[in-house]
């Protein structure tokens, strides 16, 4: 099966994990071709040992091969949980895979007794914000000239936990 938008197959499962580092390559790829200011990989490192942070990838055996699909980036603070970074290849782009880590990234959220989700997203990325809303994801705010690269605004978005009760039982299932 084709997806229409492109000649690459639709992924149908994958799998969700803490990223390890055999994981690094492909996603430094993925920030590389998602971020017009990437992330470095010494970041990355950093953040794999950090007890506040946690980065989950979505992989899949895709024509037999192990490929990381995308990533997400958390940070924990108190009762807050905030996400950094929401990336997926663009070969796997529009499959699901957004999706499913953020559904993984609210259900580990509430299972831990996070209160809240923070998140800044480019205003001009409307797909993300889209996806965002969603979820129920409220704009609480704008910060003016937030990413340095093009000086654009970031719209500031909230969730408080207690208004998702779909993901207090359940995981996102990939498969």
């Amino acid at each position: 099966m084709l997806r229409e938008d492109c000649n690459l197959p639709l992924i149908k499962s994958f799998e969700i994990s803490e990223m390890s580092l055999s994981d690094m390559d492909e996603v430094l790829e993925i920030e590389n071709l998602s971020f017009t200011t990437p992330w470095s990989k010494d970041l990355f490192l950093k953040e794999i040992h950090s007890e506040f942070s946690k980065i989950f990838v979505a992989h899949s055996n895709h024509l037999g091969q192990h490929k990381v699909l995308g990533y997400i980036y958390l940070w924990f603070v108190d009762e807050e949980m905030h996400i950094l970074n929401l990336a997926c290849h663009p070969d796997f782009r529009r499959g699901g895979v957004a999706r499913g880590l953020l559904e993984h990234s609210l259900s580990l959220s509430f299972k831990i007794g996070m209160k809240i989700v923070l998140l800044d997203v480019r205003k001009s990325n409307h797909e993300a914000l889209s996806l965002y809303r969603k979820y129920s994801f409220k704009p609480i705010g704008v910060t003016k000239g937030y990413y340095s690269d093009t000086k654009e605004d970031a719209i500031v978005m909230l969730l408080e936990m207690k208004s998702i009760p779909s993901f207090k039982n359940n995981f996102a299932s990939h498969g």
